[in-house]
């Protein structure tokens, strides 16, 4: 009994705990669970910001992708309405065909539409706001003065369409860039703002999250690197669209010089024959009607490229593969070169190639024509067979390109800053020549042989020769 009785107070001392133990427990779990739910919304209010942030600067990318492609389809509208002005006037030359004007027109009515497609949607983004309406009234302006040129251009009055394009397009083009412009630029500096923001929100963020919600962290990340990437993709296009409107307008300008300057020779030359008589004076005569040939034969090379190009981008090339003989074929490329006064020894082996004839005189008359411009005043051609090839070699005795850039020789459009490296040239013969020559089958290759640069176009032996 008493070891009985000696063991109960023992017992009840176990069961029952002090006043206010139980109210203590409770509260440090409730403490610890607030704690943890108040950390779960920082994290999830961190993070939602941060999603809003990224996408803000993902509509301001946005916003900015569609004013620069409208700046650019401004620039389009702009340099095809004056391309056009530029080939009604060769044209009314005799040196382009009316087919290539007509493709022209209607290549500068579609820029003008697709100028006012592109403004309608920046429009639309900007709402019913005083700058949505200025860009709309000066895209209508700008597309109202290029349906104009065309117009006078197709009703024949060039002089009037180039007084347009100075006193009303060009005007017109500087109003809407500029707003476009800057409106670009604002976007530009929102997506900057918007980027140190969440960057400062991912700051506080990470510290929280990794500190004490591994998992919401993970997540925060990956929505990061996902928001972090689509923004780089969309400020890659963003410079994409700058530097194709660059490398247009640049384009253009160079263009509308090289194909100007022939025709603004063979106008005053022509002017200049009209005052006078053969009999008065036949050797000036004789010497304006030479330059005036020469001039000729480079505007229409030119002309002659930018439409092979055109037809090589959209997969128009068609050619007639037959048995060529280069001998005769070199020797229709240089006769208007000789009439011209220009001298260039032969050396042609006889024999037959594989090729397109056609082809084949525009590649040699591009090569001669860079040697004869770029190069030395000693030019000759020389033709051999070697195996089962025929290998045409254009040599000139002048100094050559420099080493870095002889491995872009063959591309389009060779530039240095704003300015062409090959002047006089719409940057394009060589890369025609090439294109040409690979197309049939055949090879081009340059290299400097002593005191000489070299241009060799190989091609294979016609059936019967190889036979």
């Amino acid at each position: 009994m008493t070891r009985t009785s000696s063991t109960l107070p023992e017992a009840t001392a176990d069961i029952h705990q002090p006043p206010g133990g139980g109210l203590r427990t409770r509260s440090g779990l409730v403490v610890g669970i607030s704690a943890t739910l108040i950390v779960g919304l920082i994290a999830t209010a961190a993070i939602f910001a941060i999603a809003k942030g990224t996408s803000d600067v993902a509509a301001q990318g946005t916003a900015g992708i569609l004013e620069e492609a409208s700046l650019s389809a401004a620039a389009a509208a702009r340099n095809q309405t004056a391309q056009a002005l530029v080939i009604a006037e060769a044209q009314a030359a005799g040196i382009t065909r009316d087919s290539d004007l007509a493709l022209n027109l209607s290549q500068a009515e579609a820029a003008t539409a697709e100028l006012v497609n592109r403004t309608d949607r920046v429009t639309d983004e900007l709402a019913d706001t005083e700058t949505a309406q200025q860009i709309s009234d000066d895209s209508a302006a700008l597309a109202s003065a290029t349906r104009g040129v065309i117009g006078l251009i197709r009703d024949g009055d060039l002089a009037g369409a180039e007084a347009a394009i100075a006193s009303e397009v060009v005007v017109s083009y500087q109003a809407l860039v500029t707003v476009l412009a800057d409106q670009r630029n604002q976007a530009l500096a929102r997506i900057a703002l918007g980027r140190k923001d969440a960057g400062r929100l991912v700051d506080a963020a990470r510290f929280v999250v990794v500190l004490l919600v591994p998992l919401a962290a993970l997540l925060a990340y990956r929505v990061r690197s996902r928001r972090e990437e689509r923004r780089r993709e969309l400020e890659h296009q963003l410079e994409t669209h700058r530097a194709i409107s660059k490398t247009k307008d640049e384009f253009i300008t160079n263009l509308s010089h090289e194909l100007r300057t022939p025709l603004t020779s063979i106008y005053g030359f022509s002017h200049e024959l009209l005052g006078r008589s053969i009999e008065q004076d036949p050797a000036l005569y004789r010497e304006v009607v030479t330059l005036i040939a020469s001039e000729s034969a480079e505007l229409s090379r030119m002309v002659e490229d930018l439409l092979t190009a055109a037809s090589a981008d959209q997969g128009g090339l068609v050619f007639a593969i037959e048995d060529v003989d280069p001998v005769a074929e070199v020797a229709t490329v240089l006769d208007p070169f000789k009439a011209t006064g220009v001298e260039i020894e032969q050396d042609m082996e006889a024999g037959l190639i594989t090729g397109d004839r056609l082809r084949l005189r525009q590649v040699i008359r591009n090569l001669v024509s860079n040697a004869h411009r770029h190069g030395g005043m000693n030019i000759r051609l020389v033709g051999r067979v070697k195996g089962n090839q025929y290998i045409i070699e254009v040599r000139d005795d002048g100094p050559g390109v420099s080493a870095h850039l002889e491995e872009r020789l063959f591309t389009r459009f060779i530039h240095q800053g704003d300015a062409p490296l090959l002047t006089g040239s719409v940057g394009l013969g060589l890369s025609i020549a090439h294109l040409l020559t690979t197309q049939t089958g055949g090879s081009i290759a340059h290299r400097r042989d002593k005191n000489e640069t070299v241009f060799a176009v190989t091609y294979p032996l016609g059936l019967s020769q190889a036979a």
